[in-house]
């Protein structure tokens, strides 16, 4: 039981945190966009167990809006990551050839820039370009694409190799001499076997998503208010951090937290998988 002690903890505070993220009007929770002047921040209380910020609104329920906004991001940039990966990965290894090796030396260049200046660049480029006016929505797409963009590439490597191993296997050979297409040949074999490991890279890109939205939003090249989310929340805490700590306080630890079982709960999964 020891042994599992902290992945339990962890899958525990994840669930709780989902919880209260998808479920908060529906838990009589206060509202993140009520404000009361008379109340303006006011530390932690039984009243407001976060205490509230410069508008007088309620911190814990401002960090469970934010929590949308920043696992939303993490999840589909993930998603996103891995359907470009597969794919760019897929025709690397599956072609070979002049093919592998012109897309892996491209593979090569992007993962040689700065994760980060590439990212804000795109985020930047992106807020500008879109024609939409709902500014949120134009936040949440340019943060999507923008660290999908930079994330595909580790995905790209590992399905490239995968597909080079699996299509070497006899289920192949005979798929193809029944006359298989390569597509469906991909779909139908080499997929399903390549699934399980993709998953997991996948899901263990989720934390590290969830810190680029919250330090683009830091940098104010993310969500803007009165938006918010996790990387919104500790900006703005930062301001007043040594007069009125709670506003930072309590918003970092809820990140670190539930990265930080995200990561537990994903690496007892991968030793698991081994087995």
């Amino acid at each position: 039981m020891k042994k599992y002690f902290f992945a339990i903890a962890s899958a525990f505070l994840i669930f709780l945190v989902l919880l209260l993220v998808g479920g908060g009007p529906w838990l009589g929770l206060p509202s993140a966009y009520d404000q009361n002047v008379e109340m303006m921040l006011a530390s932690p209380s039984t009243q407001h167990w976060f205490g509230t910020d410069s508008l007088g609104r309620d911190v814990f329920a401002r960090v469970l809006l934010g929590g949308r906004t920043s696992l939303l991001v993490g999840v589909l940039c993930s998603v996103l990551s891995m359907l470009f990966g597969f794919l760019y990965g897929a025709l690397a290894g599956w072609f070979e050839g002049w093919t592998d090796r012109l897309l892996m030396r491209f593979c090569d260049i992007l993962m040689a820039l700065p994760s980060f200046i590439l990212v804000s660049i795109l985020c930047f480029s992106l807020q500008l370009l879109l024609p939409w006016q709902d500014a949120h929505l134009k936040a949440l797409v340019s943060l999507c694409i923008g660290i999908s963009a930079t994330h595909w590439m580790g995905l790209a490597r590992v399905t490239r190799g995968m597909v080079m191993e699996i299509k070497r296997r006899p289920f192949v050979e005979a798929a193809r001499a029944l006359g298989g297409t390569q597509v469906h040949i991909v779909l139908r074999h080499v997929l399903p076997n390549m699934m399980g490991a993709l998953l997991v890279l996948v899901a263990l890109q989720v934390p590290t998503n969830i810190l680029y939205e919250s330090f683009m939003s830091f940098i104010g090249l993310g969500i803007h208010p009165p938006d918010t989310s996790w990387g919104i929340l500790v900006r703005e805490g930062w301001k007043t951090l040594s007069s009125f700590p709670h506003m930072v306080l309590f918003p970092s630890l809820v990140l670190f937290l539930t990265v930080w079982s995200l990561h537990i709960v994903l690496d007892r999964f991968k030793e698991y998988r081994r087995y």
